[in-house]
């Protein structure tokens, strides 16, 4: 088995773990900041609904996982995720999310302009545009005028990669923990203090301990399950096509086998192959 099926010690957990994020913005304060900080809105209250829930989309029977999943006094929805790996399909990704909102929010007898104004974060430990800004928001217009077309929703882009810091004193902080990981150095405006105390205090509560375990185990045992079955399936058709077929197709089938539990970057670090191969048949299959 890889060495790369791992779990990390809660005590040694970066911010951009997926488990550390939750706990983290799942901290009304922390979350509340980082909201009015990156959307200059004003925000009274937030409301947080089910932890990691899962929307279930009804035509593609897709289930979907939202890290911070919360609405504010007014209805509007939030949904922050973490991106650790660039999956390669964050547009439509967010599509995807929107539709799956948009549908739990409206009751089939409620009308389409009911619908709540909606914001979906995409926090990147990467670069996904290669465009170097801390901030990316897509906007959408009439081609014809450049007229806004605004539908109530919103998708936002943090860039912990960032070249331009296009983006408040606050969010850069948080932005620079999720890269260096540095609980040592000082941290000067109240999101990146209260984000810092907090990381510090989800790595030494023991009560957390059984939690994160179980979470660690269960994404361990899907990555397991996936990379098992690939090399089943693969070693099956390499004994009829000879040993050089045999581990192309054990690659292959590898990569297929977890191509819905695991990101392209994170599915070639667990398999030491290269980011291209990993690609190459992930687009053959399309």
């Amino acid at each position: 088995m890889p060495s790369q099926f791992s779990i990390t010690p809660l005590s040694e957990l970066p911010l951009r773990n997926d488990f550390m994020f939750a706990e983290v913005m799942r901290t009304g304060d922390i979350c509340q900041l980082f909201l009015e900080e990156l959307l200059g809105l004003n925000i009274q209250r937030i409301e947080f609904i089910d932890k990691q829930k899962d929307l279930s989309d009804s035509y593609t029977h897709h289930g979907i996982r939202l890290d911070v999943y919360l609405k504010d006094e007014a209805g509007t929805v939030f949904n922050v995720e973490m991106q650790f790996a660039n999956s390669e399909n964050l547009p439509k990704r967010a599509r995807f999310y929107q539709s799956a909102i948009d549908r739990s929010e409206l009751p089939k007898s409620t009308h389409y302009e009911e619908l709540s104004e909606s914001y979906i974060i995409f926090v990147c430990d990467f670069d996904y545009f290669q465009i170097g800004k801390a901030v990316g928001e897509r906007v959408s217009f009439l081609k014809e005028t450049e007229t806004a077309y605004n539908d109530g929703s919103h998708v936002f882009f943090l860039n912990s990669r960032y070249t331009e810091g296009n983006a408040s004193q606050s969010i850069l902080e948080f932005l620079d923990m999720i890269r260096t990981n540095d609980l040592e150095k000082p941290y000067e405006t109240p999101l990146g203090q209260k984000a810092k105390e907090r990381v510090q205090a989800v790595r030494s509560d023991r009560a957390l301990e059984v939690s994160y375990m179980t979470y660690a185990q269960k994404i361990m045992d899907e990555r397991r399950y996936g990379f098992n079955e690939g090399l089943a399936e693969g070693e099956a058709r390499g004994e009829a096509r000879g040993e050089a077929k045999g581990r192309a197709e054990t690659l292959k089938s590898a990569v297929l086998a977890m191509k819905d539990l695991a990101a392209p970057a994170d599915i070639a670090r667990r398999l030491e192959l290269s980011l291209e191969y990993v690609l190459k048949i992930l687009n053959q299959e399309k």
